[in-house]
């Protein structure tokens, strides 16, 4: 028997370099504006503190619910709380709006794939509707998940307020199998639709449950090859996230020494650590500093992965026309693949 995600692994190579070499760079560039919304890009820097009870870095909680700066002034622990808030929700909408634009930019990248040439307005504008339609189904999969997480909070403060482990645990045990079930079948379902629904939708110009529907007579004939491609897909996945995560450190070293200098610059300017976190000038500077070295470093993160991105598409495309020729979105790519290997 002939295991399609096998042969695959080598023959997605050829499409990879032929798209990105010989070395353009302006084109590399685009794919990388492109991957950055593509997930697996984030960087969470480590959360650390050494405060005490009563203590709060940069400044001081008192017993009158104030907030203590270093000049001396206070601020009432409602601002904080409302600040908090404003937040969260600026972090959610920004979250929203990257998922989005991502949403759409699986387009975008997957015709950059077939036609192995980069316009990422033209390509956007034109799958705008597709990218809409699975931005939906994305927010849709993430509340099969979070709802059961909110349920189970309001089933486990009530035990915990009355002093009931038994309601706690019990809950637990309920909760915590289901729960693992549930994210493992989201988490495949997600990756299938955006391996291989999304390029059913941009062949066919489907919504996303037209695109499973077409999809799932292949799927349900090839499983076996399916369950293969998904297990060297999880080690593709893990060999890629250790090579990059290792490339991002470096990079993440490299890009910061001129936010480094600069922010020396900005302290010096404020009169010191002090000055500058009590004036709402220098947090502003601040926040600016740490948001332009996020998005720069999230930029040169994504172009190292270009080619990995493209070598993880391509693979599940040639694994899909393997499946079903009828569904091939890289027919001629394939057939130049295929006659070198022959040769």
């Amino acid at each position: 028997m002939v295991w399609y995600a096998v042969e695959a692994l080598d023959d997605a190579v050829e499409p990879v370099r032929s798209l990105l070499f010989p070395l353009d760079v302006r084109r590399w560039l685009k794919l990388a504006f492109v991957v950055l919304f593509l997930g697996g890009s984030g960087a969470t820097p480590p959360m650390t503190g050494t405060g005490t009870p009563g203590r709060v870095d940069g400044g001081t909680v008192t017993t009158d619910d104030t907030f203590v700066v270093p000049d001396g002034s206070f601020v009432p622990s409602e601002t904080l709380v409302a600040a908090a808030v404003a937040l969260v929700l600026f972090g959610l909408l920004v979250a929203l709006a990257f998922v989005l634009v991502g949403s759409v930019m699986e387009f975008a990248f997957l015709e950059s794939l077939r036609r192995q040439q980069v316009h990422v307005r033209r390509y956007a504008r034109d799958n705008l509707r597709k990218g809409l339609g699975l931005f939906v189904f994305r927010i849709a999969l993430f509340l099969v998940v979070f709802v059961p997480v909110v349920g189970l909070a309001l089933l486990l403060f009530p035990g915990l307020a009355t002093g009931s482990p038994a309601v706690v645990v019990g809950a637990l045990a309920l909760f915590v199998p289901a729960f693992v079930v549930i994210s493992l079948v989201v988490a495949v379902v997600d990756g299938f639709t955006t391996n291989f629904v999304v390029p059913v939708m941009l062949l066919r110009d489907e919504g996303v449950l037209d695109g499973w529907r077409t999809f799932w007579p292949t799927l349900r004939t090839e499983w076996k090859q399916f369950a293969v491609y998904a297990l060297l897909r999880i080690v593709l996945a893990i060999a890629a996230g250790i090579a990059v995560s290792l490339v991002g450190g470096f990079l993440a070293a490299v890009v910061l020494v001129p936010f480094a200098v600069v922010a020396v610059g900005v302290v010096v300017g404020f009169g010191g650590v002090s000055a500058l976190i009590s004036s709402a000038a220098g947090l502003v500077v601040v926040g600016l500093l740490a948001v332009a070295y996020v998005a720069v470093f999230l930029f040169v993160l994504a172009v190292v992965r270009v080619p990995v991105q493209a070598y993880l598409r391509y693979y599940a495309l040639l694994v899909l026309g393997d499946a079903d020729a009828a569904l091939d979105l890289i027919p001629d790519l394939r057939a130049v693949v295929r006659e070198e290997e022959s040769v």
